[in-house]
């Protein structure tokens, strides 16, 4: 079954201005499935512009991860960023 975004799982951690903002997302499945959908963030594409931070938690497997991620593109409906750099403990 394919996760869906969850507004209530996404917290906005640092950034202001016309700066980068860094986002925080937690998932409780993988987070390849994440950075896999194509516009997974959409809904939220009048918020996360280009060149945010994305840090994604979730799991590998049993194992926690996350990731961390960039936005590389918003058209103000689709948001696409790279797959990003896994961290596990």
């Amino acid at each position: 079954m394919a996760k869906v975004f969850n507004r209530s799982k996404l917290s906005r951690i640092g950034g202001n201005g016309s700066g980068s903002t860094t986002w925080q997302y937690r998932t409780t499945g993988h987070t390849s499935t994440v950075v896999s959908d194509i516009n997974y963030f959409g809904a939220m594409a009048d918020k996360i512009k280009e060149g945010d931070i994305l840090i994604i938690t979730g799991t590998m497997g049993s194992t926690p991860t996350g990731r961390i991620s960039e936005v590389v593109s918003n058209d103000g409906s689709v948001i696409t960023w790279t797959k990003g750099s896994v961290i596990t403990p």
